[in-house]
């Protein structure tokens, strides 16, 4: 016969206060805690209910000169201080395992955590209803029947958690230490992963900047191409001026020596003829004098003839030098 699915209501109240109580612990609760205080936790109970259908029995036979069950009803009283304590460090091992294991789960095993979570937190509040009662059921005989229907009940709710418990355990791997390792490795990667988001965060502003100073130098590059082709343009345009520059000087030496050539050429027939000239002019000069010599000696050989013989006058005839000489002065006058 399977256990019947037991729901209960959301009691803030008490999950809260169970929440700070745990916040409040001075010392981290370890994990994989849970399963063997979960064991004493669903064995306990169905030991008290035992002892207390004994003590019932035992009250029944008992007498003021022959009391029975004191042994049994102490026995039991200590059982469940002891459940209170194992439900609550259940319920807290429960929360931890059951946090660390969150990220792992499936959203249908959250939801059958967070049920389970509620559930345990009724079993300590029940495990305390159960000791305030066991106090009541040593004053009387008819609270000790009260009192062994109370703890049937609370087994019947151990159970129940045990069967979720052991679903969640089997059925979603909650609470196995290689789930727990997985939460390790997973809270790993998480680290990993932020660090990674840094660094590609950083590599991210790394490459933005890269890419903003290749832009910058693709324009510088690409201003320097400009100024390249431009410059190109101006020495090409240089090379031909200078070749034309080159061209005409060349045309105008050219002429230059033509015209110089034919001005010398000019000049030396020139000096040529004006020598020729000079010469005849020399020559007809030596001419004139030579017969004017002669009518001089002519004249003065009559005029002197009674007179003593005079030596012959002696008239010396100038040479061609001398005469193209006078004649270059004469012109230079």
């Amino acid at each position: 016969m399977a256990i019947p699915t037991i729901t209960f209501p959301e009691f803030p109240l008490l999950t809260s206060f169970l929440g700070d109580l745990l916040h409040k612990v001075p010392f981290e609760i370890p994990t994989l805690l849970h399963p063997p205080l979960v064991h004493f936790a669903i064995a306990l109970p169905i030991i008290i209910v035992i002892l207390e259908v004994f003590n019932v029995f035992a009250k029944l036979t008992s007498t003021p000169e022959n009391p029975k069950g004191k042994t049994v009803s102490a026995l039991s009283l200590f059982m469940i201080v002891i459940l209170f304590f194992v439900a609550l460090g259940a319920y807290a091992t429960g929360v931890t395992d059951g946090t660390n294991a969150w990220d792992t789960l499936s959203a249908e095993a959250q939801s059958e955590v967070k049920a389970h979570k509620l559930l345990g937190a009724y079993v300590v509040l029940s495990a305390f209803i159960l000791l305030v009662f066991k106090f009541l059921s040593l004053i009387g005989t008819k609270s000790k029947v009260f009192f062994l229907l109370l703890t049937i009940a609370f087994a019947g709710l151990s159970l129940n958690q045990g069967k979720e418990g052991g679903e969640l355990v089997f059925k979603d791997g909650v609470n196995i230490e290689k789930v727990a390792d997985i939460t390790s490795d997973l809270e790993d990667a998480k680290d990993e992963l932020s660090e990674a988001e840094e660094a590609q965060s950083t590599l991210s502003d790394s490459s933005e900047s890269l890419v903003k100073e290749k832009k910058e130098l693709n324009e510088k590059v690409t201003q320097l191409n400009l100024e390249k082709t431009a410059l190109t343009e101006e020495k090409a345009k240089l090379e031909e001026s200078i070749e034309k520059l080159k061209s005409d000087s060349s045309k105008e030496l050219e002429e230059i020596e033509a015209k110089a050539k034919i001005a010398i050429d000019e000049a030396k027939v020139n000096a040529k003829s004006m020598i020729e000239t000079m010469k005849e002019k020399a020559t007809e000069t030596l001419n004139k004098a030579k017969d004017m010599a002669n009518d001089a000696k002519e004249s003065l050989s009559e005029e002197l003839t009674p007179a003593p013989v005079a030596e012959d006058i002696k008239v010396e005839e100038p040479t061609t030098e001398e005469v193209v000489v006078e004649g270059n002065a004469t012109k230079a006058e």
